[in-house]
């Protein structure tokens, strides 16, 4: 049993369009129908104590969401993914869960992301060419693009921020690009300004078909783990 708990979800096609802040409802509202023993904040304000990895931006789907969440008595992994489903509506599930004992909430641990980039091009590509073009993409010492920050919109460079990209045509005329890219409350890239940089460096016009975020990660000691693993302290 355990007062905190991790746990992943998924978000498909149906409910692709929703703001973060839309979801964060969307679970309080579940959390309630259900019964769960949710603990609150202290204030005037008292909100469920739940906190998520990354937010997504609109339009995406994913199948490996994270979020933490605290309860006022014990619940077991399995009771929580049990009940909290009956709740959810289609298009959200939640897959699994885990105790959280380690100090850090999820929010501070994710490090970076692996996204699928389905797109089409004004010209069709062959795969030679697409390997092409990948290849002296990242062949660049130094990717600028104007990115906001606390601030403002400053230029930055996303080079160091792209640890592995590669693509393939699919069906003759889509093109599917794996990119694996930091993540996290710093040095964040979105998968759509990686494609966006992509286009003008090599001159392709690209229009985005779906982006599907596949992976999320955390680090420790300069390896990849499964933000399950760090759930434990």
């Amino acid at each position: 049993m355990a007062n905190t708990l991790r746990f992943r979800f998924s978000r498909d096609e149906r409910l692709k369009y929703i703001a973060h802040l839309d979801v964060l409802r969307l679970f309080e509202r579940a959390i309630k129908r259900a019964g769960l023993p949710v603990a609150y904040t202290q204030g005037f304000n008292p909100r469920p104590k739940i906190v998520f990895g990354l937010p997504m931006s609109i339009g995406l789907t994913s199948e490996c969401e994270y979020a933490d969440i605290e309860f006022s008595a014990d619940l077991s992994p399995e009771e929580f993914v049990e009940t909290i489903n009956k709740s959810l509506p289609d298009g959200m599930h939640v897959d699994k869960a885990v105790p959280r004992t380690s100090g850090d909430n999820i929010m501070n641990q994710i490090t970076a992301a692996r996204y699928e980039i389905t797109f089409e091009t004004e010209v069709p590509l062959a795969s030679s060419e697409i390997d092409n073009l990948v290849h002296s993409f990242m062949s660049r010492e130094e990717i600028v693009v104007p990115k906001k920050t606390k601030k403002g919109m400053r230029p930055v460079n996303i080079r160091p921020w792209i640890y592995s990209l590669s693509a393939y045509v699919k069906d003759g005329a889509l093109i599917v690009m794996d990119a694996f890219l930091s993540a996290g409350a710093e040095n964040n890239l979105r998968a759509d300004l990686l494609l966006e940089a992509f286009s003008r460096e090599t001159g392709v016009k690209c229009r985005i078909m779906s982006i599907h975020r596949k992976v999320l990660y955390a680090s420790t000691f300069n390896e990849w783990k499964d933000p399950f693993e760090v759930a434990h302290g």
